[in-house]
């Protein structure tokens, strides 16, 4: 090769790699479908944001057991703590993942193939949860792997399809809940909404395909308007739907264990919010917080190692434990976990169903 030709070559390489850089971070004048950052390559919002409820997760379901815990750190059947605000971005996050995975697949395989795929994924990760969370059924891979299948004839569908069966499904939760009887059962017997559950859990999931839309479609402008939009919305109408309305409704609780509408509508709201900061520092500040990408690479892995760990944890130190045991307790799981996530890293090992 030639001194002309070395330096032409690695002049398209350089312009190349500069463009789909501008692509992924929402810098470029619109694209093509195969070219948009979804497709073309990973968003590091959302890496860090997957970090963030990896992290977040580890650190409430520890903590949260003790009697020194303050209340907002606490999980609650009544009331919206920062607990409360972690397994529905758990669940968003799925959703952007499944309405990723589901077009790449569909891309490549045809959307048969990509559907089939995918339901067997989702039952699988609901048989898991049947099994580990053995005497209570309904948990995060319970909720996520029926939820998952629920959605799966949604997930390839418009924006508007979308938002009208996620409304429609808490709509129908809700009706049960209030009329049925439900709400009294699932509030005395059981968490998570119960084995209906999923019909409320999947109104987050839809919105967090929405949500992905917005993060592969949209330059920094367009994220950061319809993120404040939706999330300024859905906030303001979980904090109505909680509020009596004389004549017409009773107060409507927000709660994780009953999963009325108001609860995950809130936090719905604060997800988009929360996926809007994490925007504006990864992808236009270019800052990465340390730990959080890592963290985020295999959520399933890091699932079930803090379930043991945290078990191990709450039977050495008992409830009243002081919080410097406690801290130290915290401190201890996590860097086991980090220490997990860093080898898989390593190795490039993503555990997956």
């Amino acid at each position: 090769m030639t001194g002309r030709e070395s330096h032409r070559r690695s002049f398209l390489v350089r312009r190349f790699c500069s463009r789909r850089a501008e692509a992924v971070n929402g810098a470029s004048a619109p694209v093509s479908e195969a070219q948009q950052p979804g497709l073309l390559g990973r968003i590091p919002s959302i890496d860090q944001f997957r970090g963030y409820a990896i992290l977040t997760m580890i650190f409430v379901n520890f903590i949260g057991r003790f009697d020194a815990t303050p209340w907002m750190l606490k999980h609650h059947r009544i009331g919206m703590s920062f607990n409360d605000t972690i397994a529905p971005i758990f669940i968003f996050v799925v959703g952007m993942g499944f309405r990723l995975s589901l077009m790449r697949r569909a891309e490549k395989d045809g959307l048969a193939a990509a559907r089939k795929a995918a339901a067997w994924r989702y039952a699988k990760l609901a048989i898991l949860g049947f099994i580990v969370y053995a005497g209570y059924f309904w948990d995060a891979l319970s909720d996520i792997g029926v939820a998952g299948l629920l959605t799966l004839f949604l997930i390839d569908k418009s924006p508007a399809v979308r938002i009208a069966a996620a409304f429609g499904l808490l709509g129908a939760y809700q009706a049960l809940f209030s009329l049925a009887g439900y709400g009294e059962w699932v509030m005395r017997e059981s968490v998570n909404g119960g084995p209906l559950g999923p019909l409320s859990w999947a109104f987050i999931l839809l919105m967090g395909t929405v949500a992905y839309d917005l993060m592969r479609e949209g330059g920094t402008g367009a994220i950061l308007r319809r993120c404040t939009a939706w999330g300024l919305a859905l906030s303001a109408a979980g904090w109505l739907l909680k509020m009596p309305w004389p004549g017409l409704k009773p107060e409507w609780p927000f709660t994780q264990y009953g999963m009325s509408a108001p609860y995950p509508i809130y936090a719905t709201g604060l997800c988009f919010l929360t996926l809007l900061v994490f925007h504006l520092l990864c992808d236009v500040s270019r800052i990465r917080l340390p730990h959080l990408t890592v963290l985020g690479e295999n959520p399933l892995a890091l699932y079930l190692l803090h379930g043991v760990l945290i078990l191990i944890g709450h039977l050495i130190l008992n409830a009243d434990a002081p919080p410097h045991a406690i801290a130290l307790g915290f401190i201890l799981i996590y860097a086991i976990c980090y220490t997990c996530a860093v080898v898989l890293h390593r190795k490039k090992i993503i555990f997956k169903l």
